[in-house]
């Protein structure tokens, strides 16, 4: 793998000098590799390449179910840029006669479909994160360069550690960047940022049964004080389904914000793989799973998008859904893929009651 990040810098990095490569993670949608303590090398898994390789695809994936993209540690992606600049943006993306079209990708050899969902993807998410940029008053990370056949996009490293791993001080105090940034990303014009991410709609009856089963395959684990709360909980009607769709980070968890530990600050925002026009409350809703009730609380003081009674409602049932697969995924991966997976097993565990109050 050293030598064909080696190889791919050479190509896009003239003269520069690969000294260490360390693999930082692998979810169900990225591996990444961290090079020199500075850049960081995103590989799309769609095929499950490595760059390069000038094999077969190798088939498989990850670990099954969204939260599996929570394992991918690209938590070290930094904003500033280094050499080219990113793509440009609006121009770039809505120019749709170098799009592959669905009908292309149904009749063309696996190969060669892989390789332009690959490209697609990254060349997507490149182009999403220069209006991201625009729009987010915390840094997110600014591609480089950009290769669309190897499915790879390069940045530098963002400051700062990821908060589920590098517990803040004083969890209060990134209310206030948390409600701005969620502001300003919120109220992105809808009809815009349609260019760069699909919808994601999806039932919430259905979340609910996906819930069920993630507590059946945890069940064992489950406290006894906390099982009468869950189940409770599975046996209410579902909330209402949402009226306003926006755009979203969508995977708001923990491990996609960085914070300087010492000052409990916020320092960047990453991994947008996720994003979509999608129910606001999800993002918040992963505020409150990860960071508890009173962070939420005070955030909603500084989020200056709509939020009444039935939006709560919502934040709450996501949080609660979200806890649960992030125990089962934590509990059936863990083994498999280490101690970094199971981590959100336990930080579940131990956030049942303030979820489930």
């Amino acid at each position: 793998m050293t030598e064909r990040i080696i190889r791919l810098l050479a190509r896009h990095l003239s003269g520069y000098e690969v000294r260490t490569v360390e693999r930082l993670g692998e979810g169900q949608d990225n591996a990444a590799y961290e090079v020199n303590g500075e850049l960081v090398i995103r590989q799309s898994k769609i095929d499950d390449w490595a760059p390069h390789s000038g094999s077969a695809p190798q088939g498989g994936s990850s670990a099954s179910g969204d939260l599996a993209a929570r394992d991918d540690l690209a938590a070290r992606d930094d904003a500033a840029p280094y050499g080219d600049s990113a793509p440009s943006g609006d121009r770039d993306l809505q120019d749709d006669s170098a799009r592959p079209s669905e009908a292309d990708l149904r009749g063309a050899p696996a190969l060669h479909r892989d390789s332009a969902l690959r490209g697609e993807a990254v060349r997507r998410e490149a182009a999403l994160l220069a209006v991201v940029s625009e729009l987010s008053p915390l840094p997110v990370p600014q591609p480089i360069f950009v290769d669309e056949e190897a499915g790879v996009i390069a940045y530098r490293k963002l400051p700062g550690r990821p908060l589920n791993l590098h517990p803040v001080k004083e969890p209060t105090r990134l209310a206030a960047p948390l409600g701005d940034f969620l502001s300003r990303v919120h109220a992105a014009p809808v009809e815009r940022m349609e260019a760069f991410v699909p919808r994601d709609t999806f039932p919430l009856s259905e979340l609910l049964e996906e819930a069920e089963g993630h507590y059946r395959d945890i069940v064992a684990q489950v406290p006894p004080a906390s099982r009468r709360q869950v189940e409770d909980f599975l046996g209410a009607a579902v909330p209402a389904e949402p009226g306003l769709l926006l755009f979203c980070h969508n995977d708001l968890g923990s491990e996609h914000l960085l914070v300087d530990v010492e000052t409990s600050a916020l320092t960047g925002v990453i991994d947008w793989t996720d994003a979509a026009i999608a129910d606001p409350a999800y993002d918040l809703a992963l505020v409150y799973r990860d960071l508890g009730p009173e962070v939420y609380e005070r955030t909603l003081t500084y989020y200056e998008g709509h939020h009444d009674d039935a939006d709560h409602e919502r934040v709450v049932f996501y949080a609660r859904c979200a806890l649960l697969e992030d125990i089962a995924y934590g509990l059936c991966s863990g083994v498999r893929a280490g101690s970094g997976v199971r981590s959100y097993a336990d930080a579940g565990l131990a956030h049942l009651g303030r979820t489930f109050a």
